[in-house]
């Protein structure tokens, strides 16, 4: 676990991370790196690597969060199913830039018939000198239900992060049956956790961070096509086959009730590798993390528009900014229902 004179962890699911009022402070998200540390991925695997660590100094983040499906336990693409051997080079190779970094899992992190499961995993990712992670309250679905706190100067908390489990596949676990979603009881969790530190702070906002894109998402691009003035285009595109979103067919409260909550005003997701949307609907930025993978999706590696990191940096003056980090010099931004683009209103 991260050790530091200006980290504390408060309970089972809180941290506390003391942040500068006299700098900003940068979060690097980086998303679906699909690490396969096996005998067939080793060529794949240095180009992921190389792409974090070029990321990681281009950006110069305070701190790191990972947005799911870091580690490929497919025994077809990656040579092994030990998920836990992953895991450990990933966090040793992290631990290398003496950067705090922190995690949610995807719906590949612990794939079928994968040696660890996501308690063991947990257990695994705690022992990273920079990592900071927890289980998370056992009565939860998910694992991986927590809360980082950016404490400033004063003792308040003026932005918190909250890190979710969105789960893997619907309600019997198998891949057939869909992907899942934020369960009501983390949804309930989480909306009391924002309606404490309201109370605390009026003014305190906070960031959501998970891997699966909320069907929230999709709704909002299809109306922003249509010309809906509501929905407010920030950056990035829709570039996977047919528009496609990787979206939950189960019913979710999450969106709705952080609308109704109005604490959360940033949600970040991966996924969808070729997707680096970001969008404001009903008050929400929602964005697409820029991927990493070289292994995951076939032909992946000749791809590269879509491959970066996203930028999230928190200002003096409490102003967010969020940006593009690409790993190369172009990025599509060809999106119907833009002003300027190929489709427009």
């Amino acid at each position: 676990m991260y050790c530091s004179d200006r980290f504390r962890q408060i309970d089972d699911e809180t941290f506390q991370l003391k942040i500068s009022k006299d700098k900003d402070f940068r979060i690097l998200q980086l998303t679906d790196l699909h690490l396969g540390f096996g005998f067939l991925s080793g060529g794949r695997d240095k180009l992921a690597l190389h792409a974090v660590r070029k990321l990681i100094e281009k950006s110069r983040p305070d701190l790191i969060v990972l947005t799911g499906d870091s580690i490929f336990p497919f025994f077809p693409k990656s040579g092994t199913q030990n998920n836990g051997k992953q895991a450990k080079k990933l966090m040793a190779f992290l631990d290398g830039f003496r950067i705090p970094y922190t995690l949610v899992f995807g719906n590949h992190d612990c794939e079928l018939g994968s040696t660890y499961n996501k308690a063991q995993l947990a257990e695994i990712y705690r022992q990273g000198k920079y990592c900071i992670f927890t289980e998370g309250r056992k009565d939860l679905t998910g694992v991986g239900n927590f809360l980082i706190e950016l404490v400033d100067e004063g003792g308040h908390v003026p932005l918190s992060l909250v890190l979710l489990d969105s789960n893997m596949y619907g309600e019997n676990g198998w891949f057939f049956s869909g992907f899942d979603r934020i369960r009501e009881d983390q949804v309930e969790w989480c909306m009391s956790r924002m309606d404490a530190l309201k109370q605390e702070n009026p003014a305190m906002k906070a960031m959501a961070f998970f891997h699966m894109p909320l069907r929230e998402f999709k709704e909002a691009y299809e109306k922003m096509k249509l010309g809906d003035h509501s929905v407010i285009y920030q950056h990035g595109s829709i570039a996977e086959k047919h528009e496609y979103f990787g979206i939950s067919k189960y019913e979710s409260t999450f969106f709705d009730r952080a609308v109704e909550n109005g604490v959360i005003k940033w949600m970040f997701c991966g996924h969808d590798h070729f997707n680096t949307l970001s969008l404001i609907y009903k008050g929400i930025q929602m964005t697409y993390g820029m991927s990493i993978d070289y292994l995951g999706y076939n032909g992946m590696k000749k791809s590269y528009i879509q491959r970066g990191g996203t930028l999230i940096t928190r200002k003096k003056d409490n102003r967010v900014d969020i940006r593009m980090l690409p790993l190369g010099a172009v990025v599509s931004t060809r999106v119907r229902g833009v002003k300027g683009n190929e489709g427009g209103r």
